[in-house]
């Protein structure tokens, strides 16, 4: 069925709600040619597709052209300059017409069942505002490097997402993973001014304060992790980004709601708490890799394991500054007065060996 010159009332009139599939690219031709088969080979219908090239200067216009002459649903759109990462998200939403929508990134794969699944929750529970799944990290040959399981209810309060994010520093809704209702977005786009990192928290948790979350408990989609992507950072660096980001929106919220005093408290506290465990795994890395210690080779290693980036030695004299900025409370003003101890005199074993043990750990600093 072609749909590109149906809206959403007339398909809703037919039958099922027309989904519109968002695909944001920048000079990834290649992967975008292969990334482009698990969308449209989607068992669901009506879909309107949606490409929107951020002014690539690979072959990325001309692979794209060919994708939209050989299917109806395609719809291409080059850029005439690059406007920026979170520019081309808000592009794509004001273009898709679907009442559901989703931003699938150029380099991931997913289950052909992927949207009819989540058009099938959307539709069961109408409260609810956006639906992820748990997902699979990938390498550029294909192969499972790391799982992302979230045990999180089926559906989540609104304001029990945003807390346990916080907390946590993990949102169990994936960007290129996730299913959109349009109605529950509103006017809310990305801050196109904002630092990339956690960008999308800012989305979610906007959203967040009038529906409710959804999520799938099966693996749908898979996370190709690459070195060039927006996230191979290393955490210091996104630690910055976090912090900006995060206190700016409750900051915000509490503009928005005056009466969540005592809750945005607790969210600030949360996110230095994480801070502060999230840079002291980062130097466990680093005197692992210093070590010569093997990978971890559980599945559920975190994103910085799987890049396996090396610090240099400057680094850990900057973490530990932040480290002093972010700690909160006895248990972390004790966890530091040790840590600089053992990088004092040089024992830096055991900040080696408790990463292979993060799971553990996260759960114990109540990072969950």
């Amino acid at each position: 069925m072609d749909c590109g010159n149906l809206d959403a009332q007339s398909v809703r009139e037919m039958g099922s709600p027309l989904v519109s599939i968002c695909v944001p690219t920048h000079n990834r031709a290649a992967a975008l040619r292969e990334s482009m088969k698990s969308i449209c080979a989607q068992d669901y219908a009506p879909l309107d597709i949606l490409i929107s090239d951020n002014c690539s200067s690979d072959e990325t216009e001309q692979v794209c052209r060919e994708i939209a002459e050989r299917d109806p649903r395609v719809r291409y759109v080059r850029q005439p300059y690059n406007i920026g990462l979170y520019g081309n998200h808000n592009f794509c939403i004001d273009e898709a017409r679907g009442e559901f929508f989703g931003i699938f990134h150029d380099h991931d794969e997913r289950s052909p069942q992927i949207v009819s699944r989540y058009v099938e929750f959307l539709r069961r529970h109408p409260d609810v505002g956006v639906v992820c799944s748990n997902w699979e990290l990938i390498d550029d040959s294909g192969s499972v490097i790391g799982v992302r399981d979230y045990p999180v209810e089926e559906i989540l309060p609104g304001l029990e997402f945003i807390s346990q994010t916080i907390r946590s520093g993990r949102s169990a809704v994936g960007i290129p993973g996730a299913l959109v209702r349009r109605a529950a977005l509103g006017d809310i786009r990305f801050d196109e001014q904002c630092p990339i990192g956690f960008g999308d928290f800012i989305v979610w948790f906007r959203l967040a304060e009038r529906a409710s979350v959804g999520h799938l408990q099966d693996r749908l989609w898979r996370w190709r992790q690459q070195r060039q992507s927006q996230s191979a950072r290393t955490i210091e660096s996104l630690t910055r980004d976090y912090y900006e980001n995060l206190t700016h929106y409750c900051d915000e919220h509490l503009t928005r709601w005056p009466a969540h005093g005592m809750l945005v408290a607790g969210w600030k506290n949360d996110i230095k708490r994480y801070l502060f465990w999230a840079l002291a795994f980062e130097l466990g890395l680093y005197f692992r890799h210093q070590a010569g210690m093997a990978q971890n080779r559980a599945l559920t290693k975190t994103l910085f394991e799987t890049l396996n980036y090396q610090l240099p030695p400057e680094a850990v004299a900057r973490i530990l500054q932040q480290m002093r900025q972010y700690k909160t409370g006895w248990v972390q003003t004790a966890a530091y007065g040790i840590i600089d101890l053992l990088i004092r005199i040089k024992v830096t074993q055991p900040l080696a060996w408790a990463t292979y043990y993060h799971p553990s750990l996260r759960s114990l600093f109540g990072l969950k």
